[in-house]
């Protein structure tokens, strides 16, 4: 995420749940560390969600935000970058689903210039879409 040359780890959590809502949905951005210490750590963890500033959207329960992940450098920075889908998020029909990309940057990764992608921004059909039910890459 930040080029530092540690490899980082983003984990899914489509069930959890925030607050009352539940199946919210979640991404864990777990840090690289040095391989003195395996590589990986849980310090300086970090969660992201649709209630987390900057990221587009509002939790809402049944979203399954964070579904599925995938890092690679979409802009060609260097840094890796996030997507995240959440197939039960809900357009002008129930469970339409979406997909989010979450950039890096120097200190990590950011919500700045944050967006999401949906069936209705393709001109898809969106009624029961799921849309990032899957994700290759």
């Amino acid at each position: 995420m930040n080029g530092d040359g540690k490899a980082e780890v983003a984990v899914g959590v489509p069930g959890e749940s925030l607050d009352a809502a539940t199946g919210t949905g979640a991404v864990i951005l777990l840090k690289g560390a040095s391989k003195a210490v395996g590589g990986m750590t849980g310090k300086g963890a970090i969660a992201y969600n649709q209630s987390t500033a900057g990221v587009p959207g509002v939790s809402e329960s049944g979203d399954d935000f964070g579904r599925q992940v995938s890092l690679s450098d979409l802009n060609k920075d260097g840094k890796a970058d996030l997507t995240a889908t959440a197939p039960g998020e809900d357009g002008a029909f129930a469970d339409s689903g979406a997909l989010w990309n979450l950039y890096g940057s120097a200190s990590g990764l950011t919500t700045t210039g944050a967006g999401t992608l949906s069936p209705v921004k393709l001109g898809a059909p969106e009624k029961d879409a799921k849309f990032g039910h899957t994700l290759g890459g």
